[in-house]
């Protein structure tokens, strides 16, 4: 049966998959990095180490990411802690040890430093993203500062001092661009949920009088076109004053909330219910002749007066049934639903008339 639902796709699966990818790109470029090195003669031992280190790190972040050892939220920090790490060690080591940061350059480490922030604005939101780039870019300024207070004996001084400007630069970028695309998504939700306000029935969560009579609307066009008839049920509970004067109006309500969801598991999913004001329910089914129609309506009646619907509380409902024509209009179809409600209604209640006419 179809039903109204707030669309909520969620990005977690797709999420995930950027990070596995984000990670094994990282991977390859480590391994393939050090096997260049290496033969070229470039690799020192203590290059060599961090070489290692960054590949045992990336395996085990893989190995959790894939099996799913820890939340997403923490793969996505620890990636993000890997990178930041892996980095401001570099950084340190090639500023400050010329023994153990022989062959560590500033040049290509200060390509991936600005990926880093990229990172942390894609893996996170947007206020996270900002608040994370800011703590690092203040680290790696703090660590780099006694570097450019060398002056003149910093080799890379002006290109550290560039680095951390273009930095600031493009964490303001990525913040604006994320922080907007933040504001669309929740505009976008907002008009979904007004969507869903607008065509839902807030006490039994199907669809509203106003949305039943526009796919009713519909299907009138598509029989019209010759592209399939359908029938109508209008059905309501019987004696509903009676229950709501024996439960008050708030057992009342929870009456109809279960009519509503029985009545729902009793259709096919190609099938359309809704409420249609009161107690009284509108259900349309596609692709059926007469003698279907009134059997389907049939088992509806069943299963509403089979067990209780609330507590100790059993009820009956009265149908009318018609099928569709090429030709019918809205208010005539829906006109002649209500009179075969009403003549089960006068043939005593709790029971099912149909009003069945041929084609012309």
């Amino acid at each position: 049966m179809n039903s109204q639902s707030v669309a909520t796709p969620s990005i977690d699966s797709f999420k995930r998959g950027m990070v596995l990818v984000i990670i094994v790109l990282a991977l390859l470029s480590t391994i393939a990095g050090w096997i260049a090195m290496g033969a070229r003669g470039m690799m020192t031992p203590a290059l060599g180490r961090v070489q290692m280190i960054t590949t045992l790190l990336l395996l085990a972040l893989l190995i959790t990411a894939w099996w799913k050892l820890l939340p997403q939220r923490a793969i996505e920090l620890g990636c993000l802690l890997v990178a930041f790490v892996v980095c401001a060690v570099c950084m340190a080591l090639a500023m400050y040890s010329p023994r153990y940061g022989a062959g560590l350059h500033l040049q290509p480490l200060y390509l991936w430093i600005p990926v880093i922030y990229v990172f942390a604005f894609t893996l996170t939101d947007h206020k996270t993203g900002l608040i994370l780039s800011l703590a690092m870019l203040l680290l790696f300024f703090g660590i780099s500062l006694p570097y450019l207070m060398r002056g003149r004996a910093a080799t890379y001084g002006n290109l550290t001092l560039q680095l951390h400007f273009v930095s600031a630069v493009l964490i303001a970028a990525l913040y604006f661009f994320s922080s907007y695309q933040h504001r669309l998504g929740q505009a976008q939700r907002t008009l979904e949920q007004l969507a869903y306000l607008s065509n839902t029935d807030a006490l039994t969560g199907l669809s509203n009088r106003r949305h039943m009579a526009a796919i009713i609307a519909g299907e009138l066009a598509r029989c019209g076109d010759g592209r399939g008839g359908f029938a109508i049920m209008l059905f309501d509970i019987d004696h509903f004053k009676a229950i709501n004067d024996q439960l008050g109006h708030g057992g009342g309500d929870k009456v109809l909330a279960a009519l509503a969801a029985r009545a729902g598991k009793l259709f096919r999913d190609g099938d359309s219910l809704g409420r249609w004001g009161g107690d009284e329910f509108v259900a349309i089914a596609r692709g059926l002749d007469a003698a279907a129609a009134e059997r389907m309506a049939e088992t509806l009646r069943e299963g509403i007066a089979t067990e209780p619907l609330f507590g100790r509380c059993r009820a009956t409902i009265s149908c009318g049934v018609t099928l569709a024509r090429a030709g019918d209009s809205l208010d005539g179809l829906l006109q002649r639903v209500d009179v075969a409600l009403y003549a089960a209604k006068r043939a005593g209640r709790d029971r099912v008339e149909g009003i069945i006419l041929k084609a012309s």
